[in-house]
């Protein structure tokens, strides 16, 4: 099981490094592609977007195909220093599976069987698959030379579930005296996670139970019992 947790690890981090290459992905910029938008006040509407530097062309788009009506589109000026008097903010939504490495920072585990309240923050690495909902929320901003200057604001959030593995203390606190040794134990973890996105930066609030996997998984106190904890994690698709 250690060279399990190895393994694991080494693909997490790995995970880690390349996800950097994906940072210029339309799940973090504001790219070409097709957004839900509520322009002029009418009702939402699905549009295919291409960004430009100093604008951004809309097309209308069709909900259950591909298709994008070039005829009705529409320009918005987006410069960059220089907010157009016709300008109002805008917001464009986009959803779409969500694909993630997440790691648990801790676990809180309330009291069982006497035994005290605790906070683990051993090594916990989980696959995350959910539900996603990125917002890029479009604006100006007044800097110190008071010039106005676009921005784009974005946030997402996620809801789904995770499954992995992790490591926890197995001694005889943990076991009410049942071995007289310690070590540290593999265990399968998973559960579900709220994920809360800020632009390059996802965290969320996860639930879940721990399932030891060895010949001592009867007397750990936190065998399948209820945690929840605080998590990161990295967009893979």
């Amino acid at each position: 099981m250690n060279k399990l947790l190895k393994y694991v690890l080494i693909i997490y981090v790995s995970g880690v490094t390349g996800c950097t290459a994906l940072n210029n992905s339309s799940k973090y910029n504001f790219a070409d592609g097709y957004y839900y938008s509520r322009l002029n006040n009418k009702k939402t509407a699905r549009y295919y977007v291409v960004t430009g530097s100093d604008s951004i062309k809309v097309y209308p788009a069709s909900i259950n195909r591909q298709i994008a009506d070039t005829v009705k589109s529409v320009t918005l000026l987006f410069p960059p220093h220089e907010k157009p008097s016709a300008f109002s903010d805008y917001s464009f939504k986009t959803q779409s599976f969500d694909l993630d490495v997440l790691s648990i920072l801790f676990k809180y585990r309330p009291a069982v069987e006497g035994f005290p309240p605790q906070l683990n923050v051993n090594f916990n690495g989980a696959l995350y698959m959910g539900y996603r909902k990125d917002i890029y929320d479009l604006s100006y901003k007044e800097n110190p030379l008071h010039t106005q200057v676009r921005n784009i604001t974005h946030y997402a959030y996620s809801i789904g579930g995770f499954a992995g593995l992790g490591m926890a203390r197995i001694d005889e606190y943990v076991t009410l005296n049942g071995i007289n040794y310690e070590y540290d134990g593999a265990v399968l973890t998973g559960g579900l996670a709220a994920i809360l996105g800020f632009n390059r930066f996802n965290f969320g609030v996860t639930g879940g139970i721990d399932y030891l996997g060895d010949k001592n998984m009867h007397l750990w106190v936190n065998q399948t019992k209820p945690w929840v904890g605080i998590s990161i994690s990295l967009n893979l698709n």
